[in-house]
């Protein structure tokens, strides 16, 4: 090879490095906060609790994980035996990416093999997006019917705190910006807390 084309061949091989540290993706900061709501549910989120009218939980103010970060994660012995702890668990695993702790913390009993694929394919789906927030949803409150407020709706001053039928987990796309939302149905089983759905 002649001095000129190995020069063009080291510039075309510079030119293509720039350009693909210039559209690589960047790990984007976002502290994790665990709020009570307005309603007395929990909320977890990526601002500060006051920027949503929701106050500070226990320890709520100091963030749980950082996304893109390592951190350490609960033992992966066991399972999680309160909410709080499969919250973290989950969140754990969407920001280390990491499909496997996830699926650690999903209720597999009883499912087939062509459902588990399935469901191993969603759960990838879910580990490798950015996340911004959990949220623990409660069971639905009857509505009233034809207008008329029940008497639930009329004597009820202040939220009662219900156990979470759900996690609602808070996303954005792959461009950063398109939100996405993933909910799961709460299983409790042989004393542990799962994921399901």
């Amino acid at each position: 090879m002649s001095p000129a084309s190995i020069n063009l061949l080291r510039a075309a091989l510079m030119a293509s490095v720039l350009v693909t540290a210039g559209v690589a993706p960047r790990v984007v900061q976002a502290a994790i906060y665990r709020c009570q709501a307005p309603d007395g549910g929990m909320v977890y989120t990526d601002r500060p609790c006051s920027e949503l009218g929701a106050t500070p939980s226990p320890a709520g103010d100091l963030p749980i994980g950082q996304a893109g970060q390592r951190r350490r994660a609960p033992p992966r012995f066991g399972c999680a035996r309160n909410l709080p702890e499969l919250v973290l668990r989950v969140a754990n695993a969407i920001n280390q990416q990491d499909t496997n702790q996830l699926a650690g913390v999903y209720h597999w009993a009883g499912m087939s093999g062509g459902q588990s694929v399935a469901i191993l394919r969603r759960l990838d789906a879910v580990a490798h997006r950015p996340l911004a927030g959990i949220v623990q949803v409660g069971p639905q409150t009857m509505p009233s019917v034809d207008g008329v407020v029940s008497d639930e709706e009329y004597y009820a001053k202040r939220p009662i705190s219900q156990t979470p039928v759900a996690l609602r987990i808070e996303q954005s796309t792959g461009d950063g910006i398109s939100p996405s939302n993933t909910v799961f149905g709460l299983q409790r089983h042989f004393g542990c807390w799962w994921i399901r759905g």
